[in-house]
């Protein structure tokens, strides 16, 4: 089969590379029709939906749209399937157009609604409000005219099919995964007695840094427990001015550094931290970051949720703790703190879950069947 991966989609983004290289070791040819846009919008809370921002933002959408109309009259070869890839909802309708004649497949590759996100979980848009009602219908008809589509859980699929009325035989799950060339297993590297927590990310409300730094704030007196905060985002200002009201010692920040030098972070610590917020949104995903680790071979704690137990069982491949509980979330710590062993057999738990389940050959293998079955 021969794929063209299409849109202005994130060309670095895990989500893409992962169905890409995934598509690729299963033997299928891909062919790459991408001109760059969001790589270069780093913000993705949703400023750049604003009304100022947006009449620029439209501009350079639709110069994007020329270019890539014409690299693909131009360069794209013969193909059996087209394939819309994230971030891709405005890259939809050029896409449904040129699979109408000769009639081909389409497959969209969300990994997220924007309703979802910019309005119930990061709250950039007020319910109700013009730009509300716009990204629900976007999310509904990009889905609706594509043949098939791929999220990352059943949990988030259950929320597609019942906010946007769609038909469950349209989704198939397709787990997250991370970039094999990256994230690979690898030995501790610090070798103090210090017991090192890391989490990386973007600081949205989906992450649940509030749990954390309460978390840190009730293992304050334990000298030998370092918590280590790595990224910036949405909530930066607020999460380090509550750090600073809490007096927290065991705290440490760092902004955000080159992607490929993210497993050496992670391999400094003891354990990496997933996601423990409250949100809807927060229930329905399994991070990447839970990914990066597992593909490690890397301890990992994160909430408990029906997504994430879609992928991870308790004490076998991860600690889950009660997402929101700072409680819960100390108490996971200091047990694994305190049971090498139990460390040793959830990060070799992590490790053969991902080569089964979520490694990029078993992804390709997923979106290939999807595709065969929606095809025959």
């Amino acid at each position: 089969m021969r794929v063209c991966y299409f849109g202005t989609y994130e060309q670095d983004y895990v989500r893409n590379r992962t169905i890409i290289d995934g598509l690729r070791k299963h033997g299928w040819e891909v062919q790459e029709c991408h001109v760059p846009l969001w790589e270069r919008q780093r913000d993705k809370t949703g400023s750049y939906l604003k009304v100022v921002s947006l009449i620029i933002r439209t501009f350079e959408v639709l110069f994007a749209y020329i270019r890539l109309l014409l690299q693909y009259l131009f360069t794209v070869r013969r193909y059996d399937v087209l394939m819309v890839g994230y971030i891709g909802h405005l890259d939809i309708p050029l896409a449904w157009l040129l699979t109408r004649i000769p009639r081909r497949p389409l497959v969209f590759n969300p990994l997220i609604s924007l309703y979802d996100t910019l309005v119930d979980d990061r709250a950039v848009f007020a319910e109700g409000s013009f730009m509300c009602r716009f990204l629900r219908r976007l999310d509904r008809w990009t889905c609706h005219i594509a043949d098939l589509v791929l999220l990352d859980t059943d949990e988030h699929i259950t929320y597609f099919i019942e906010t946007f009325s769609l038909p469950r035989e349209k989704f198939v799950r397709v787990f997250v995964g991370t970039n094999e060339q990256v994230f690979t297993p690898r030995e501790r590297t610090r070798k103090d007695n210090k017991f090192y927590v890391t989490f990386v990310g973007k600081y949205t409300p989906l992450h649940g840094l509030h749990t954390m730094m309460h978390a840190a704030k009730l293992l304050n007196d334990e000298p030998d427990i370092v918590f280590n905060f790595i990224g910036t985002g949405q909530l930066s200002d607020e999460i380090h001015a509550l750090a600073d009201e809490l007096g927290l010692r065991n705290v440490h920040f760092s902004d955000w550094v080159p992607y490929e030098q993210l497993p050496d972070c992670l391999a400094q610590s003891d354990v990496c931290l997933g996601i423990f917020g409250t949100t809807d949104k927060a229930g329905r995903v399994i991070p990447g970051k839970v990914f990066w680790a597992i593909s490690m071979g890397w301890p990992v704690i994160t909430g408990d949720s029906v997504a994430s137990r879609e992928l991870l069982t308790d004490g076998e491949n991860a600690l889950l703790c009660r997402r929101g509980d700072p409680e819960s979330l100390s108490r996971a710590i200091l047990h694994a703190r305190s049971d090498p062993a139990l460390l040793q057999r959830i990060a070799e738990g992590g490790r053969q879950t991902y080569l089964a389940q979520a490694s990029e050959l078993r992804i390709g293998e997923t979106v290939a069947g999807a595709i065969e079955r929606k095809t025959a």
